[in-house]
């Protein structure tokens, strides 16, 4: 633009007439040079702003992608299910973590959702930028479905586990209450025996043995479909410890009292 003044200047001394529009012609392209000028000192001074909220943002979302991708790893792999209360407690509480983990990435996401949009919304924004912040805005849309569908699996599987547990309460403590009932069963089997000599006593607690019997077996088969029932919840229909804990109750109601009131060895049904 100097040079182009200097020229311009000397033909206006040689020749003021002719040298005039050259004048004109140098004038705009100066007007239009300070313009130019003016646009690229204000996209610097943008860019200048914009890059460190840019690599800020993306920083962000490397960290938010990480935790996203390990907590994917505890809700999609978790720890077998057995058809125990105290360690369905414990997955439970491990479920309720990871949702609580991922209610705190939704907030963050959504930080950086605004700021990437404020972002956007610079009407100063050069060109280049926006191109690089409409990439944010799409890995955060990306970030946002996947950050969705771990919240779905993780509260599908709260209900589960849930109602997983309410079945193993039900399992356990009705065996642990059956037991009981076979205790004070077997102690009037005792008293029974002692009470050999007298027929009417024998008749009366006899009567009353087959009637507690016939109840406990009623508890038993209950407990026993909701055994099979909390086997196949948790994926094994073979689970030990369900089926030894039934065995072992069975065991212990085998024989019962002949309607004479003695002692039969008729098996329960």
């Amino acid at each position: 633009m100097g040079k182009l003044q200097r020229v311009s200047a000397q033909l206006a001394e040689l020749s003021p007439e002719q040298g005039a529009p050259f004048q004109q012609q140098c004038q705009a392209a100066e007007e239009q040079y300070g313009s130019i000028r003016e646009h690229v000192h204000q996209a610097a001074t943008v860019l200048e702003d914009a890059i460190p909220r840019y690599s800020q943002v993306h920083r962000r979302m490397d960290f938010l992608l990480e935790s996203l991708e390990r907590l994917q790893g505890r809700v999609q792999n978790p720890p077998v299910v057995r058809g125990d209360a105290a360690q369905l407690r414990e997955q439970i509480c491990e479920n309720s973590l990871a949702l609580g983990e991922l209610e705190k990435l939704g907030v963050a996401l959504e930080t950086v959702r605004s700021q990437g949009a404020e972002l956007l919304a610079s009407k100063q924004m050069p060109l280049i930028a926006v191109s690089c912040l409409a990439v944010i805005q799409e890995r955060t849309e990306q970030l946002c479905s996947q950050w969705r569908c771990l919240c779905g699996q993780a509260e599908e599987r709260e209900r589960w586990l849930r109602g997983l547990l309410a079945l193993a309460e039900r399992f356990w403590q009705g065996l642990a209450e059956l037991a009981v009932s076979l205790t004070d069963t077997q102690q009037m089997v005792l008293n029974l025996e002692e009470a050999g000599s007298d027929p009417e006593a024998v008749r009366q607690t006899g009567a009353a043995l087959r009637e507690e019997i016939d109840v406990l077996q009623n508890d038993l088969d209950t407990l026993g479909i909701l055994g099979v029932e909390l086997m196949s919840s948790c994926g094994d229909p073979d689970k030990p410890d369900v089926t030894k804990s039934l065995d072992d109750v069975r065991g212990v109601t085998g024989p019962r009292p002949s309607k004479g009131g003695r002692w039969g060895a008729q098996p329960v049904p």
